[in-house]
């Protein structure tokens, strides 16, 4: 859920926002900061990585499945719990806060946004404190992110504190339920209290439908949130408008059929192996929206409806795929 985190996010705060009477142009900035909160916690997967290193420096193999089962023990257990992300939301507003201060932004609303966002990252960091030194270090430098961030937003937008903290919370907090399919559920509520879920959330008894399952789920998100997306650029005046999702939609996504050949000859994938489903599909994808954004460039398309055209077929092409090995599966 790498890719279905941001997407997800993007599309209930942009949807949301639309409703709630905000223009699409608010709208969408909206939901680009809820997709960049979305995206932030997966930043400790570089710490994963140096542990990792570590730990093959003292003997580990090297492969996928040593890789995961070092980097569950770090990844997700500080930045993924729902307190860290109600406090990581307060930090990135601070940030806001601070970059808009003296433009609408009164001292005394920055104040309120910063107190309320220490106090609550106290309590966190002490919390992690007790647990771990490292924990609690891992959090410091996550909440010093999330605070830059938001000064970045403040800089680059008009959005309000309120409004990014909102907006943020969402990313923030919609992001470790997506971790409940592929492996050991986040420590939700952590540092306060237990884990609310102690295995993952299975979809199908087959473990191969369960994967094909998982990725049904992502792709799902990433349509919605790549219509939303499309809606409120297109409301938006740019100067141009792109082709709507229909319209982008073309024969080279046909090509994602082809996976049902591979469905056949490749193992059939796993939770355990889910790279050999993942690290065959996508690059099929991939090469589609290549040849997609290749074709509408040659035919004179705006560089941003050439990329939505390639976006589109990609993912109709995973679509395909997973849809094509599904029917393959099944029977066995």
């Amino acid at each position: 859920m790498f890719v279905g985190h941001e997407f997800l996010a993007f599309a209930l705060v942009g949807w949301g926002a639309r409703r709630a009477g905000h223009d699409a142009r608010t709208a969408l900035w909206l939901g680009c900061v809820a997709a960049l909160a979305a995206l932030l916690p997966d930043l400790d997967v570089a710490y994963a990585v140096g542990t990792y290193a570590v730990a093959v420096a003292g003997g580990t193999p090297i492969g996928w499945e040593p890789f995961w089962g070092v980097a569950n023990g770090v990844h997700r257990v500080v930045t993924h719990p729902l307190p860290v992300g109600a406090v990581a939301a307060l930090t990135l507003g601070t940030g806001v806060s601070l970059a808009r201060s003296g433009r609408r932004i009164t001292p005394v609303a920055v104040g309120l946004v910063g107190v309320a966002a220490a106090a609550a990252s106290i309590a966190v960091l002490w919390g992690f404190w007790d647990e771990s030194p490292i924990a609690a270090a891992v959090a410091t430098v996550f909440l010093s992110i999330t605070t830059v961030a938001g000064a970045v937003v403040g800089r680059r937008t008009v959005l309000t504190p309120v409004s990014s903290i909102l907006a943020a919370a969402v990313g923030f907090l919609t992001h470790p339920f997506g971790d409940v399919f592929l492996a050991v559920p986040p420590p939700l509520l952590a540092p306060f209290g237990p884990p609310l879920l102690a295995d993952r959330v299975v979809l199908a008894a087959d473990q191969t439908l369960n994967l094909l399952g998982i990725l049904f789920v992502e792709v799902a998100t990433v349509w919605a949130g790549l219509a939303v997306a499309v809606r409120l650029w297109s409301s938006v005046s740019f100067g141009f408008r792109p082709v709507r999702l229909r319209d982008a939609l073309g024969g080279s996504a046909a090509a994602g059929l082809a996976y049902a050949p591979a469905a056949v000859v490749l193992p059939r994938p796993t939770i355990a192996d889910a790279h050999v489903l993942g690290f065959t599909i996508v690059p099929l994808a991939v090469a589609v929206a290549l040849w997609a954004f290749y074709d509408a460039s040659t035919d004179g398309r705006g560089t941003v409806s050439a990329v939505l055209i390639g976006l589109v077929n990609g993912l109709a092409a995973i679509t395909l795929g997973a849809g094509a090995s599904l029917l393959v599966y099944v029977p066995g």
